[in-house]
């Protein structure tokens, strides 16, 4: 009997390091802090999450090269 108590005890210390792990990281995929990336430019921001995972991405806007025209409304009527 007392060797199925501590195999409990065991399971539900795992089972609760487990959770608070997972909410750790959960917490931190939510709020990344943001890191600055000298050798990046200021072009670009970069956020890290988890203390390994850095994710980066480009901040400035694209402008468009080519706008299409709109297409002109064509007189059917026969004059």
């Amino acid at each position: 009997m007392t060797g199925q108590q501590w195999n409990r005890k065991i399971l539900t210390l795992i089972v609760a390091a487990l959770t608070c792990a997972v909410a750790a990281v959960s917490i931190s995929f939510a709020y990344p802090t943001q890191v600055a990336s000298p050798t990046l430019g200021a072009e670009w921001q970069c956020h890290r999450a988890v203390g390994i995972l850095t994710t980066c991405s480009r901040v400035s806007h694209v402008v468009p090269t080519n706008i299409p025209a709109r297409p002109r409304a064509t007189d059917i009527r026969k004059v």
